[in-house]
């Protein structure tokens, strides 16, 4: 989860443009899986809860995606 306090101090940040933001939160999203799918190996994290997260995960990725449409439409 600390990967995702990241992104949030990140958002809190100016960015020169959404595109950067958007793989910004690539990057956290997929280093956030790396580290879950360790501690599910490690017996850390339960399967279930590696799931829920990356389901989260990928809503995050999809909302951002988005955004940086959304952007692109109107410049």
């Amino acid at each position: 989860m600390d990967f995702v306090d990241k992104l949030v101090g990140l958002m809190d940040k100016e960015f020169g443009s959404t595109a950067l933001l958007a793989k910004a939160g690539e990057i956290v999203a997929e280093r956030t899986r790396e580290e879950a799918e360790v501690l599910r190996d490690e017996g850390k994290l339960e399967d279930r809860m590696v799931t829920e997260l990356f389901r989260l995960l990928k809503l995050m990725e999809m909302d951002l995606a988005m955004i940086k449409a959304s952007f692109k439409e109107e410049a």
